[in-house]
């Protein structure tokens, strides 16, 4: 018990809960969030950093959608049935800091959007992916979801967070990577 008292907790990975939807640029990806909050009003959507927050709400704002239903994961947490509600709008570049979220006897499935466009992405490559997706004929609306997709995000998500040694806090994702992760090119 006292052995782990000032080191990371382990966090608790559950797979099959985060279902990754992963768009080639940022662009399909808001408008596939709008559909999304378009089609189920009662959808909520949490951003990790205060810039991406920002954004969405101006976004939401702009498309005469309630801007109140964009939330900042840093200072929010959904309770009970909001939790059957939740939509990611990027990844913490840390899991843990997703999976601690998330209720211990949670079954449900929450939607991550993703861009493959996004600092975290371009820490793995994803430049090159982008011409082979569009070079195989995969249209920009349409979204990269599979299982596999979302165990790799997860590993690229892990080798982050084996870096970290303490975590400084950042208003953008691009900053985050640039403060915590030190083999970062964002």
């Amino acid at each position: 018990m006292f052995f782990n008292l000032f080191g990371k907790k382990e966090a608790k990975r559950q797979d099959g809960v985060f279902k990754d939807l992963v768009f080639i640029h940022s662009k399909a990806k808001d408008e596939a969030i709008l559909q999304s909050a378009k089609a189920d009003p009662q959808l909520i959507f949490m951003a990790w950093f205060t810039d991406s927050t920002s954004y969405y709400k101006k976004l939401f704002a702009d498309h005469a959608l309630a801007e109140e239903r964009i939330k900042d994961g840093k200072h929010w947490r959904p309770l009970g049935e909001n939790i059957n509600h939740l939509a990611m709008l990027e990844h913490h570049p840390m899991q843990e800091k997703e999976t601690v979220l998330l209720p211990d006897n949670f079954t449900g499935e929450i939607n991550v959007f993703s861009a493959l466009d996004e600092p975290m992405f371009k820490q793995f490559g994803s430049e090159k992916m982008i011409g082979l997706i569009k070079l195989l004929g995969m249209k920009e609306s349409e979204a990269i979801e599979h299982p596999l997709v979302s165990k790799s995000i997860a590993k690229a998500q892990d080798k982050i967070a084996a870096q970290v040694v303490f975590e400084q806090s950042a208003d953008s994702q691009q900053e985050w990577l640039k403060k915590n992760f030190k083999s970062s090119d964002v």
